[in-house]
């Protein structure tokens, strides 16, 4: 096992983590997090993407601020990709995500 991939793997576990709170999600979202989680989600580890996922879930459904910065990261690509051959827990987080993302759109355009 290469170590380094470890410490990814706990580091995202822990963001996750932090991302339940709102201080959590604050530090996540201003200090860079969001393009590092997005970046997980697409080439980490099976636990990686997992922890990524629902990291992302937490800071899109608590904040439109972070949310449009998950979309601008371009996350969507590899959100489907994880809904379709992740772990039971990453797929299912990634299928909430891009659930809310649909809502989201389809709330905004009634909206407009």
């Amino acid at each position: 096992m290469d170590p380094a991939a470890g410490m990814v793997d706990k580091a995202v576990a822990v963001l996750a983590n932090l991302a339940t709170i709102p201080d959590g999600r604050n530090a996540i979202g201003q200090e860079g997090g969001i393009p590092v989680l997005v970046e997980v989600v697409e080439l980490g580890s099976a636990r990686g993407k997992e922890n990524a996922a629902a990291a992302l879930l937490q800071l899109c459904t608590n904040s439109s601020r972070f949310c449009h910065m998950v979309l601008q990261e371009g996350a969507v690509p590899p959100l489907v990709a994880l809904s379709q051959s992740g772990t039971p827990r990453a797929k299912e987080k990634a299928q909430a995500l891009l659930s809310f993302f649909r809502n989201q759109r389809h709330g905004n355009a009634g909206r407009a």
